[in-house]
């Protein structure tokens, strides 16, 4: 009796634990690119680099929104990056 108690007990803890460890709860659950610099997952909406610091992003010279400091020309008012 005392056997089977343990099985059942130790099932509940192993589904607990499963169920939990599928759950990320990092800060770039959402992250869909990599850094260019070092690799590091990074979210959209990431100005710099949580891992390296480097810049991701820059105003735009026309428009102040922030691009992507890969692009040639702003999406947003088609203004030409200056240092490119």
């Amino acid at each position: 009796m005392i056997l089977v108690g343990m099985i059942i007990f130790a099932l509940i803890i192993y589904l607990i634990y499963s169920e939990n460890s599928n759950k990320c709860t990092c800060e770039t659950e959402n992250a869909r690119a990599k850094c260019y610099n070092c690799g590091h997952l990074i979210k959209d909406d990431f100005v710099y680099c949580p891992k390296c610091k480097v810049a991701l992003k820059e105003k735009c010279e026309g428009c102040n929104k922030l691009i992507n400091i890969a692009w040639r020309s702003c999406p947003y008012c088609n203004t030409k990056r200056a240092d490119l």
